[in-house]
């Protein structure tokens, strides 16, 4: 521990200094062009704000709880990426309209139903009836969604913007060309889904990493900080990536963001004395078998 209480700031700095960067230039872009990414502003405003948020956690060793807002700016992120990644504009335009608009009926329907049956649960509730009665729909409203979103085509598009169907399809096609690395984000995500919905395997992961010595504790927690730092970084510039194709702006407005990511090389030498596979080294694995017997 002596080494990384050495190592810590400037690792963390180095990395908050890029993230910074990276975020000042990102709002440039935005400043300039905040009328042609209006579409897609409140998005974007969404993923920076949670990995701000992931940071805050992370350097307060709050790990886990960064794990769950990771979680929340990694399904945004890829819904926004599928957006921006549209092979057609008439293509982007229905995806925004699907994502603002039809997505946002279809959870009418659906708030209007449960709001219904926690009112009949507690029709005398005065409570209930001032939270509850604005979102009931009129007649009128919800027999036009009904006729407009029938149970197959709901599904349909709900299914469509699955965080699952939206890796699938960003890994066979992300601006014209296959990104199969798509695809490792699914473990990271069912990772935080677990800690997330505190299901048996959230709640023993968990309990595996208390369960491990001081020493090999503080192993996974460092492996576990590092990763966040680098998943911020790299988010914040694939924010700056999305918002600079949805423009169109010209192939040179990558390179600052590209050299700004390659420049946190100067404390990998730092790093690398601490990262390793958080849940498949042999430590994880002593613990996880005597658990088991």
């Amino acid at each position: 521990m002596d080494s990384w209480n050495n190592d810590q700031r400037p690792i963390t700095e180095s990395y908050i200094g890029a993230i910074n960067r990276n975020n000042l230039k990102l709002f440039e872009i935005i400043k300039d062009h905040s009328d042609r990414l209006e579409p897609i502003y409140p998005l974007v405003e969404f993923i920076l704000e949670r990995l701000e948020c992931v940071m805050f956690l992370t350097t307060n060793w709050r790990l886990w709880d960064a794990e769950i807002v990771l979680r929340s700016a990694m399904e945004a992120y890829v819904k926004l990426a599928f957006i921006t990644s549209a092979a057609t504009q008439k293509e982007k335009e229905l995806r925004l309209n699907e994502y603002w608009n039809l997505l946002s009926e279809i959870l009418e329907l659906k708030e209007s139903e449960q709001a219904k049956k926690n009112l009949r649960t507690a029709p005398d509730s005065e409570v209930h009836q001032i939270a509850f009665s604005p979102i009931v729909l009129t007649e009128e409203k919800e027999r036009l969604l009904r006729e407009k979103w029938p149970k197959k085509e709901r599904q349909k598009l709900e299914q469509k913007w699955s965080f699952s169907e939206i890796l699938n399809s960003l890994s066979k096609s992300y601006n014209g060309s296959p990104m199969p690395t798509f695809d490792l984000l699914s473990y990271s995500y069912r990772t935080a889904s677990h800690i997330s919905h505190g299901d048996e395997t959230g709640v023993l992961i968990i309990r595996e990493r208390n369960s491990r010595s001081e020493e090999e504790q503080n192993k996974a927690n460092i492996g576990h900080y590092l990763r966040f730092l680098s998943d911020v970084l790299t988010y914040c510039t694939q924010m700056a990536f999305e918002c600079v194709t949805f423009l169109k702006l010209p192939k040179e407005e990558y390179k600052f963001f590209i050299d700004n990511l390659r420049g946190i090389k100067e404390i990998k030498h730092l790093e690398n004395k601490y990262k390793g596979r958080v849940f498949d080294d042999t430590a994880y694995d002593k613990y996880r078998n005597k658990s088991e017997k």
